[in-house]
């Protein structure tokens, strides 16, 4: 569905340094970039690094990938007892996800990345967020300006609403396709680490001062898990 050279394109831009696979001839030593590394990767974490690596077998899951730049939808969905506004007009390129946690797969829910419109025991909600070079050095680094006047303090800052996270969405123009796309992360979310801003428009994971890089990957790992990049031509 997404071509190879696409995929690490995106990567690529997400993580604001060039995503190069294991595959790849003469790839050096670069630092090998992981699923539960991959939030961090996009927040700025990267300065001084040439690039990063993936194992594409162990980071793609494309048996999860789902075509909805055609879709409209006509039904109401949930996803962890919160409305899912499916990400019509996007292409998802699924990450391998599964069994990565130590807490199992019950955040994704039970029945996986089904297409059903009801929530199921145990899952989290799904949330956007958008990675621009400009706000992944706020998200983390300062208090995040998520909007307009809006300042609600430090920390991971997402959004349910797919449109919203555009705003600041990350593009890149591809050398294979010749065309320009905008990617944003598809994560879920633990309600338990969230705070609601802006009548539910922001949804804030709280990231005190102070933490060493192990504890804040920790806290990341609790509170907010990408499961998929979404891209689309523009």
């Amino acid at each position: 569905m997404v071509d190879s050279e696409v995929r690490l394109e995106a990567l690529s831009a997400l993580c604001h340094v060039p995503v190069t696979s294991c595959l790849a001839p003469a790839c050096g030593d670069l630092p090998l970039l992981s699923i539960r590394g991959f939030i961090s990767a996009t927040l700025g974490r990267n300065a001084g690094v040439a690039g990063l690596l993936i194992d594409e077998d162990e980071f793609f899951d494309r048996h999860y990938d789902f075509d909805f730049t055609r879709l409209t939808d006509k039904e109401t969905f949930y996803r962890g007892g919160e409305l899912y506004q499916r990400p019509c007009g996007w292409l998802r390129i699924a990450l391998k996800v599964g069994n990565k946690y130590p807490d199992g797969n019950a955040w994704l829910g039970e029945r996986g990345y089904s297409t059903t419109t009801c929530s199921v025991a145990g899952e989290w909600p799904v949330s956007y967020h958008g990675t621009s070079k400009k706000g992944a050095q706020g998200i983390i680094l300062c208090a995040y300006q998520a909007g307009p006047g809006q300042k609600y303090g430090r920390g991971i800052y997402s959004t349910p609403y797919v449109d919203d996270a555009v705003d600041y969405s990350t593009t890149f123009a591809s050398k294979k396709t010749g065309k320009k796309y905008q990617v944003v992360l598809q994560n879920r979310v633990n309600p338990a680490y969230r705070q609601k801003h802006n009548k539910g428009k922001y949804w804030l994971v709280p990231v005190p001062k102070g933490l060493t890089p192990a504890e804040e990957q920790q806290l990341v790992d609790k509170a907010i898990r990408p499961y998929a990049v979404l891209i689309k031509q523009i």
